[in-house]
């Protein structure tokens, strides 16, 4: 029989190991569950189609930075405007997300990485969560240079072109493709593109064959089948035409049709005009003159005249006093004696003398006059 100690360390032994295999199968399940998973709806793209990022098993409500690393190494956003960068995404409350990246035509491989936001750049950084992708391009050239074709391109769902075929965008026909930038499809790895060359080219050249370094199948008549692939990249195939053949000139035998010339007579007709003339009779209106009399009229004027009545100033005389005169020499009986040219010119006789001599007894004789007459006009002036 037991003791009551070692019925007890026994049960608590079983309890503890109830607990490490509860404890060890609910972190197998935590665990199983915290795996967060990246996937993609395809394994590969068209050059321009949208590719689906799922996101799966990470923290609810939490913001991750999803950067996406093209072929190139370069890490563009998703939107399709080859902005340098990446976005940033939140999980919801059932630990997923879903995140939409445009591709560009950048043929190769992608990979997808999921890092806690905010991430800074280090790509050495270990990720959460990747996954991978493909953007395979088939391109169509024309050869040899310089050459231009028509191009009808069938899209299909299976490896080898078989079911029903699509023309839709981003296939469908095309004019005038040529050796430089041909044309792109892009085929994900279960499809398939029948490509069909026009039978001559735009420069009149037959067409030969289809050429390419990768797989394709010859279904004749100028068609091939390309089978979609898995790797990244693009596939070149070649449409191959001749050379423009020699115009043929077709000669032409010119017919002429003789056109006999037909002519109607015209008669011409006259019809005679008679001219009529009407007399012009002139009248004339007899103009009587008329005229209207003036009568002129005058008025007369009074002449008027202002009496003029004579004003006269009395002039009082000033007496002059006589300024006392040294004669000159007497003249004979105290009249002054002429000089004999005024003597001459009385008498009529001829003078002598002349020049200045004669001038200035002139002058002499009639300064001598002179007081002779003012001594006159002061006895005058005395006896009154």
């Amino acid at each position: 029989m037991r003791r009551p100690g070692t019925r007890i360390l026994l049960a608590l032994a079983g309890l503890v190991a109830v607990l490490c295999v509860f404890g060890a199968g609910w972190g197998l399940l935590r665990l199983a569950q915290a795996a967060p998973t990246l996937t993609t709806d395809k394994g590969d793209y068209f050059s321009d189609e949208t590719v689906i990022i799922t996101g799966g098993g990470f923290a609810p409500d939490t913001l991750y930075d999803i950067p996406v690393i093209r072929p190139d190494g370069s890490i563009v956003t998703g939107d399709g405007s080859n902005t340098p960068g990446w976005d940033t995404v939140q999980s919801d409350g059932s630990n997923a997300f879903t995140y939409l990246y445009q591709l560009d035509g950048l043929p190769g491989t992608y990979e997808v990485r999921a890092y806690p936001s905010p991430w800074g750049g280090d790509l050495s950084q270990t990720p959460v969560a990747t996954a991978t992708f493909t953007d395979g391009n088939v391109k169509v050239y024309a050869a040899p240079s310089g050459v231009t074709f028509t191009l009808t391109a069938t899209g299909f769902s299976t490896t080898d072109c078989s079911g029903s075929g699509d023309t839709s965008p981003p296939f469908g026909t095309f004019y005038g493709v040529d050796d430089q930038s041909g044309k792109t499809f892009g085929v994900g790895s279960t499809e398939s593109v029948k490509l069909q060359a026009a039978a001559t080219s735009d420069q009149g050249g037959s067409f030969i064959n289809w050429t390419s370094s990768h797989p394709f199948t010859n279904l004749g008549g100028g068609v091939i089948c390309v089978p979609g692939f898995t790797g990244g990249g693009g596939r070149d195939y070649f449409a191959n035409y001749g050379g423009t053949p020699t115009p043929t000139a077709t000669p032409i035998t010119p017919t002429a049709t003789p056109i006999t010339p037909t002519a109607t007579p015209i008669t011409p007709t006259a019809t005679p005009i008679t001219p009529t003339a009407t007399p012009i009779t002139p009248t004339a209106t007899p103009i009587t003159p008329t005229a209207t009399p003036i009568t002129p009229t005058a008025t007369p004027i009074t002449p008027t005249a202002t009496p003029i009545t004579p004003t006269a100033t009395p002039i009082t005389p000033t007496p002059i006093t006589p300024t006392p005169v040294t004669p000159h020499p007497p003249g004979v009986g105290g009249k002054v004696i002429l000089p004999p040219a005024a003597i001459a010119a009385e008498s009529g006789a001829p003078a002598e003398g002349s020049g200045w001599a004669t001038a200035a007894y002139a002058a002499l004789a009639g300064s001598a006059s002179a007081v002779a007459a003012a001594g006159w006009y002061a006895r005058r002036r005395r006896l009154r």
